[in-house]
């Protein structure tokens, strides 16, 4: 039994970068659905009260979660193009990184740090969701599981991305993408149960 499970082990770590990169963008999605929810209530409290014209309720509810998807799509489509631009670079020194320094720089391990802690908040709520009334219990699992992928998930992927930065033609690299970036960072940072925000 003990040799099969060694093969197993084995054959887990030898194909753990064909899989990894999938569960780094998973936890980085999720990240940006809780955003997309957020930045969905928002628009309902602004503009929810107000009467638009020529919309009934439902068309305006329908424009709101559709911003709310864009963003969404928009994010976890740049997420994956640096995942993949940040293939197979080596970790990356602070001097390294400061040489490297641009908007995209700043932006990019914001970005996926906040998109991670998102991402794991997420799997601790479904986890808790998967043991109501437990109370405590639930909790603690969920914490555990949230905890787990923020480790090898979320900061495998910080990692990843941060040393996969170019060298930047200009400081002002990144600033296309920095809007909807720091906008879902902001979203998806208000969303943590952190001095009070939710």
């Amino acid at each position: 039994m003990l040799p099969a499970a060694r093969r197993f082990d084995g054959w887990i770590a030898a194909s753990r970068p064909g899989w990894l990169w999938l569960g780094q963008l998973g936890i980085v999605a999720l990240g940006a659905h809780l955003a997309a929810d957020r930045l969905d209530d928002l628009l309902a409290r602004l503009i929810g009260g107000y009467d638009i014209p020529y919309m009934t309720d439902g068309e305006a509810a329908l424009g709101m979660a559709l911003i709310a998807l864009t963003l969404e799509i928009v994010v976890v489509v740049r997420a994956a193009w640096i995942l993949v631009a940040s293939a197979g670079a080596p970790l990356l020194e602070r001097e390294a990184w400061w040489r490297k320094r641009s908007v995209e720089s700043f932006v990019r391990p914001l970005f996926w740090g906040a998109m991670g802690l998102a991402g794991a908040w997420s799997i601790v709520l479904a986890v808790e969701g998967l043991f109501p009334g437990t109370g405590m219990f639930a909790t603690a699992i969920g914490v555990v599981a949230g905890g787990l992928a923020a480790w090898r998930l979320g900061w495998s992927g910080w990692a990843k991305v941060t040393a996969g930065l170019f060298q930047p033609r200009s400081v002002r690299d990144g600033l296309l993408w920095a809007p909807p970036l720091l906008a879902a960072t902001a979203l998806a940072l208000a969303q943590l149960p952190v001095w009070g925000w939710t």
